[in-house]
């Protein structure tokens, strides 16, 4: 899904080129695996540094989708050092968002490891890193809170990029300086129960998850307190035809949560839903 994006990202960073062999005319980047070392495309012989890469998706139960991402860094014994190369690798993918279509996974630094291959005199690193994607979390029914809390912070903020509801800046993009990207996620959906229910009305609560992706943590932290301020603000997220959503009761900022797994900001958003059906008909025959 993202393997496009993250080669086309990889080649184009001058950072990388003096390390890396050529092969076809291009960088020795490869996805799942590189070509046999007697393959003639090999510039002048050459096979050494290369990088190969490889995604695997798998179903988180928190997000629906995850997975790891690993970089092979592969260099010729004595010539090269992959530790040379593995800081670079880590700062190129880490903290960088790769979207296919409406597709978006985040990358996470989990862990180096170096390796030797005795047989072909090779050294390596092997570099790994967490995915986890940002599903679509939307609803068919009004009033649709996700939906609502997206348009009214792509409408409010012009330095946030809201995940789901417009597309990020590149296929290979990291927030720096003001931007931030966020992504809202539905938590829970409760009785409300600060506001009675009647024949015809209930209440709702429903606690929903922010995840502000900034350059730094003072960033983010800013860009969590102008939404919350913004929020009590607002009052209410209204949307003609349906049912306004109140956002000024209860709203919370974990400035040491993990951006990409909780989020920092919890909002809880309260709504009504009419459940009388009203009337069905009219009675035709009265008999006494």
């Amino acid at each position: 899904m993202i393997e496009q994006a993250l080669y086309d990202h990889l080649r184009e960073q001058d950072a990388l080129l003096p390390y890396l062999a050529r092969y076809d005319g291009a960088p020795a980047i490869f996805n799942q695996s590189a070509p046999a070392d007697t393959d003639p495309l090999w510039r002048n012989g050459a096979q050494y540094g290369r990088l190969v890469f490889a995604v695997d998706l798998q179903g988180d139960p928190e997000r629906a989708m995850g997975g790891t991402l690993t970089v092979d860094i592969l260099c010729h014994e004595d010539e090269q050092f992959p530790e040379d190369m593995e800081p670079i690798v880590r700062e190129l993918v880490h903290g960088w968002f790769f979207s296919s279509g409406t597709f978006t996974a985040a990358a996470q630094w989990k862990n180096s490891s170096y390796f030797t291959e005795e047989t072909s005199h090779a050294t390596g690193c092997t570099v790994t890193f967490d995915l986890l994607a940002f599903p679509i979390l939307t609803t068919s029914l009004p009033p649709d809170v996700i939906r609502r809390v997206n348009e009214w912070t792509e409408e409010r903020f012009e330095t946030l990029h809201v995940i789901n509801a417009q597309a990020l800046p590149d296929s290979a993009w990291k927030p720096k300086g003001g931007d931030s990207a966020v992504y809202w996620r539905l938590v829970g959906d409760d009785p409300a129960g600060w506001i009675p229910d009647t024949f015809q009305t209930i209440w709702r609560t429903a606690t929903i998850r922010c995840h502000i992706f900034s350059e730094d943590h003072t960033a983010a932290g800013t860009a969590a307190m102008q939404i919350i301020r913004a929020l009590y603000g607002e009052k209410r997220l209204r949307r003609d035809g349906e049912a306004p959503i109140l956002v000024n009761r209860r709203n919370t900022i974990d400035p040491g949560a993990d951006p990409l797994r909780t989020g920092q900001l919890t909002v809880e958003a309260t709504y009504g839903v009419i459940v009388c059906a009203g009337n069905r008909g009219t009675i035709q025959h009265i008999f006494y």
